[in-house]
């Protein structure tokens, strides 16, 4: 049966305004990337979710008014740091991102936007211990954020939108100059985070990759 509710003939096309300032330089073995980013949207479009006339909820998409996030990021790499064949990056993000108005929920404005994280974090080890054979530990981290619009729900479960922490391993053999084996696992510790729907936990890996 077709469901007139499911959607808005009158829903408006988003436009935002955005700014991004980049600064980089390298101190010595180290370089060093800073970011710092803006970004206000109108008429942003976001799915509803709420129960009906008739007690049944529902999900349609809908315009708020006025959204507005900016935030800091910081990227640091180095090659061959410390000791020969060791090679580390990592970046740090932190991003405020807030619905600024919305009369059609006065109670959402001036709270976290849904599903983006206030901290992002990530980091990648590189070692090479043979010039063919080389072994890699990443680190992914993203701090709980809002799993819906008036911030009342925040879990970490089945529906709701988690914090995450997963801890990768990876080695890489290059067998020639076009022909590389991978073999690894991600998520080691087989943390369980959710996006509403779960995120994988612990997964073997087995690749193979060919450079034309």
């Amino acid at each position: 049966t077709f469901n007139a509710n499911s959607f808005d003939p009158n829903l408006k096309p988003e436009r935002s305004k955005d700014a991004n300032l980049l600064l980089r330089h390298r101190f010595g073995p180290v370089t060093l990337t800073g970011s710092a980013f803006y970004q206000r949207v109108n008429n942003t479009i976001f799915n509803f979710i709420g129960f009906n006339q008739n007690g049944v909820s529902t999900s349609n998409f809908k315009n708020i008014d006025v959204t507005r996030q900016y935030g800091f990021e910081l990227i640091a790499e180095t090659r061959d740091w410390l000791v020969d064949g060791l090679d580390v990056d990592g970046n740090a993000a932190w991003i405020d991102a807030v619905t600024v108005r919305n009369p059609s929920d006065p109670a959402s404005e001036g709270v976290q936007f849904p599903r983006i994280p206030r901290w992002r974090l990530n980091g990648n080890l590189r070692y090479r211990v043979t010039p063919k054979l080389q072994g890699v530990i990443g680190v992914r981290y993203a701090s709980r954020p809002n799993t819906d619009i008036d911030g009342y729900y925040r879990g970490d479960d089945y529906g709701y939108t988690s914090e995450l922490f997963a801890l990768d391993l990876r080695t890489n053999y290059d067998v020639t100059d076009r022909l590389r084996f991978s073999a690894g696992v991600n998520n080691l510790t087989n943390d369980r985070a959710w996006v509403f729907h779960p995120y994988p936990q612990r997964t073997f890996l087995i690749e193979a990759g060919v450079r034309l």
